[in-house]
């Protein structure tokens, strides 16, 4: 291949380029020059400064994402703890749910628990009632064989025995009447006090009000038309202020509540009262239709778009810093290595 190509002398003016034209500078008193180091000088007056411009952007973006990354961390964990409570506010409605369920179901079986005491009490009354029929009957049967005075009848033999044990048996019998219907009446009133303390809702009257064998979809519903005291109305009070039966895709609530806030309302300290002066945020269940809950959110989502927007701009800087602090190095070491004072010694 060699022998292919011809032989052709240099060009005399080869060396008239740019980087020639670059140095064609006057030469110092000294009589030492070297080329391009002026212009290399030059271009680093240039780069010098867009470096450290580059340094500081860089410190101050690097700034602004560690701010925006720790209070983006603060809402993420205060949004972490406003699902947990979420989830155990809805634990606790379902225990609240299930004792208001049970507690109906409670009261029912007392006031059928009192209602057959009832019957019972008046069945014993009933057979006391009868002993004293009987307790009359035999008084007067006793009275007419004293009367009769008739010399067969021997006490201690035959009949009179028969009735002085059938005596003996029927006082046995009544007395026990106090201590039966002692115990009877205080049955009666603790199956009522068990009902009273679990609600004092009057009891179904056979009407079918109330039945315990369907579900309850709503366990406080059985509260309406009254005041009514009892754990039924204490149990029914947390699980409405724990906003039970309010479903979580229903953001009307939220809204609203959401709507006031934004609204500016300025108090002077002679017209603030209890219900006007609220510490901020208002937190009210359910958690996931609260107003704070959704800020919090928004919060989190604006920061979460920001540091990525500033993590882009940081990435672009710190490229542009070290293509710059590389250019930098770069003609430092050129214009050392070129040095005229330093070659022309």
């Amino acid at each position: 291949m060699l022998t292919k190509r011809e032989y052709v002398s240099i060009d005399t003016n080869w060396d008239q380029d740019t980087i020639l034209e670059c140095c064609q500078k006057v030469p110092t008193d000294d009589g030492c020059n070297e080329c391009c180091n002026d212009s290399w000088q030059d271009e680093l007056k240039k780069v010098t400064p867009a470096y450290y411009q580059a340094v500081e952007l860089s410190g101050q973006l690097q700034s602004k994402v560690n701010f925006i990354s720790g209070r983006r961390d603060r809402y993420r964990s205060w949004l972490d703890e406003l699902v947990k409570a979420e989830e155990l506010s809805a634990e606790v409605c379902y225990q609240l749910k299930l004792i208001a369920v049970q507690s109906d179901k409670i009261w029912f079986n007392s006031c059928k628990a009192a209602e057959a005491i009832e019957i019972l009490f008046c069945m014993i009354r009933d057979i006391y009632n009868q002993t004293d029929r009987i307790k009359l009957i035999y008084d007067s049967l006793q009275n007419c064989i004293a009367r009769v005075n008739d010399p067969s009848l021997i006490p201690g033999q035959g009949i009179l025995q028969h009735l002085n044990e059938y005596k003996q048996k029927l006082d046995a019998v009544l007395k026990t009447r106090d201590e039966i219907l002692k115990s009877i009446i205080d049955a009666i009133k603790l199956a009522n006090l068990i009902r009273n303390n679990i609600s004092t809702r009057e009891c179904p009257n056979g009407d079918g009000s109330f039945n315990p064998c369907l579900p309850h979809p709503e366990p406080c519903i059985s509260l309406t038309g009254g005041a009514q005291f009892g754990i039924k109305t204490i149990i029914c009070e947390w699980y409405n202020a724990f906003a039970c039966d309010t479903d979580c895709t229903d953001t009307s609530t939220a809204q609203q509540r959401s709507k006031q806030s934004n609204s500016v309302r300025v108090w002077q300290k002679s017209d603030c009262h209890d219900d006007l002066c609220e510490l901020l945020p208002t937190f009210e269940f359910p958690i996931c239709n609260n107003t704070y809950k959704n800020e919090v959110e928004s919060w989190l989502k604006s920061d979460e778009d920001y540091l990525k927007q500033l993590t882009d701009e940081l990435n672009q800087v710190k490229i542009e810093k070290e293509t710059l602090l590389a250019c930098k190095v770069s003609l430092d070491n050129a214009i050392k290595a070129t040095d005229p004072k330093l070659r022309c010694k």
